[in-house]
């Protein structure tokens, strides 16, 4: 027999309540895991449909621009914003497409826990640079 004396009931419920706060914590993380990707896939299939409508977006924009150049005059043609414009559009495309990328690239729930926010950021910026692109159009409408 052990010289050390017997655990003392609250010691022995301290351990039991200790076990049981662990395998809440567990539970609680599980829980929360699923929660959060539990939608993945429909999450990321609406993302691809928001490209998709982006990419038609940037293709009116670069049409409009396109005509605009045909039928300017030539102050317009001498415009400095022109360059602009067009860099606009081609960084606008390529920013689009290596979302895209990144997007097919993600295979399951695990990688969209972890991609989920840099989709965000990268999906707000190609909002604001289309804005910015719909401002120049709304300008050159008004002249």
């Amino acid at each position: 027999m052990s010289d050390n004396p017997p655990d003392s009931p609250l010691s022995t419920t301290g351990n039991i309540i200790g076990i049981l706060t662990f395998a809440l914590a567990v539970f609680s993380f599980c829980a929360a895991f699923y929660a959060i990707t539990h939608d993945a896939p429909r999450e990321i299939e609406a993302y691809r449909e928001s490209l998709k409508e982006r990419k038609d977006h940037i293709k009116e924009i670069k049409r409009y621009f396109d005509e605009l150049d045909i039928v300017a005059d030539s102050v317009l043609e001498q415009s400095p914003i022109d360059p602009l414009i067009h860099n606009s559009l081609r960084s606008l495309e390529n920013r689009r497409q290596v979302m895209e990328k990144e997007l097919s690239n993600i295979r399951g729930r695990l990688q969209w826990w972890y991609r989920r926010q840099d989709m965000a950021t990268s999906m707000a910026r190609i909002e604001t640079q289309l804005q910015h692109l719909g401002a120049i159009q709304l300008t050159f409408l008004l002249l």
